[in-house]
């Protein structure tokens, strides 16, 4: 019994000592805010300026054999080059809006098709003997998306310096081919616009599905890359970039051989000239069985298609901006003057 009576002394005096410290609760519920305590997050901003290869996917050149689509098709004897520059806004450092700019060349030809003999696919491509060059002037919005950034902070792939990440964007882009026929005057190759010679018919009635292409177009860049951070303002990096053109007419190729007595109709007197040389050069690689009219001169199932593979150096610009995360949490309020019992 009194243990009992003990116990009970013990427990009414810590319930008033509680009371006491704690205070008396008025009934109204407040808030305060509190910082948390995940990893801010972060925005900055990035200039960068990249050089690399460029190479071109179409209806000229490519491997020995019968022409195949995309890379199979790769034929890289051609040393053109793309430089560029960008500007990148990051935010969360898993997501980037790229602002981007870049030139270059282009180019192909049949005579780097390989093959074994005439009877060989590609002997085919060689004998058609065209070939083209031409500048690109590329302006382009990119999304930039770095996977490993998703994952929790505390991971160490999130904060690996080498980043992985993916690309996808919308551009438009410029472009003028060129193809060369050798000039018996000046004993020497001479580059010419193609456009404007309507070597496949464009724009004749008598080809009315053949419809002039205009030197400036969309396309949908894509790719992926590799980044190294070097510090905390420099990195370096690898990428490729592909483009998804809507045109065949790259490289001034894709229909079929057309009439040549057309030209002095429908051009002048010197481009008519030209046209009639440069549209068809098979009788220079085989005078005893040139291509003729309507004979396949290219494919138009499929578009052309460029890219590069770009070295990138890239300097922060701007102060990393940290975005304190905040959130509100309940608390109750006591008067701690007054005493519950």
């Amino acid at each position: 019994m009194k243990k009992l009576v003990s116990i009970c002394c013990i427990l009414i005096v810590s319930m008033q000592s509680y009371a006491q410290i704690k205070g008396f609760y008025d009934g109204n519920t407040y808030f305060e805010e509190e910082v948390n305590r995940n990893p801010p997050l972060k925005k900055s901003n990035q200039l960068s300026l990249y050089f690399g290869l460029s190479n071109y996917l179409g209806d000229l050149g490519g491997n020995n054999g019968m022409g195949k689509k995309f890379f199979y098709d790769n034929n890289l004897k051609k040393r053109t080059f793309f430089y560029g520059v960008s500007f990148t806004h990051y935010r969360k450092e898993a997501i980037g809006i790229r602002f981007n700019y870049s030139s270059g060349k282009i180019a192909g030809s049949d005579q780097d098709a390989a093959y074994q003999s005439t009877t060989d696919d590609a002997y085919n491509r060689y004998k058609r003997n065209l070939d083209f060059q031409s500048k690109i002037s590329e302006g382009s919005i990119l999304l930039e998306v770095f996977p490993f950034k998703f994952i929790p902070y505390k991971h160490a792939l999130h904060q690996w310096n080498f980043q992985p990440y993916l690309m996808i964007g919308l551009g438009i882009y410029s472009f003028n081919p060129q193809g060369s026929y050798f000039d018996e005057i000046s004993d020497d190759y001479v580059w010419v616009d193609l456009q404007p010679l309507r070597t496949e018919g464009q724009g004749m009635k008598e080809y009315p599905n053949r419809k002039p292409y205009k030197l400036s177009q969309s396309n949908m860049p894509f790719g992926f890359g590799l980044k190294y951070n070097m510090s905390d303002k420099t990195s370096i990096g690898f990428e490729f970039v592909g483009r998804k053109l809507f045109t065949d007419y790259l490289d001034d190729v894709s229909e079929k051989y057309i009439d040549p007595s057309l030209f002095p109709t429908y051009l002048s007197a010197e481009n008519a000239e030209i046209a009639q040389i440069i549209h068809n050069k098979s009788n220079v690689i085989d005078p005893d069985h040139p291509y003729g009219v309507g004979d396949i001169r290219g494919n138009p199932k499929n578009n052309d298609f460029y890219y590069s593979f770009n070295l990138k150096f890239s300097i922060r610009i701007s102060k990393v901006k940290n975005v304190t995360r905040m959130f509100k949490k309940k608390i109750y309020k006591y008067d701690n003057d007054e005493i519950c019992y």
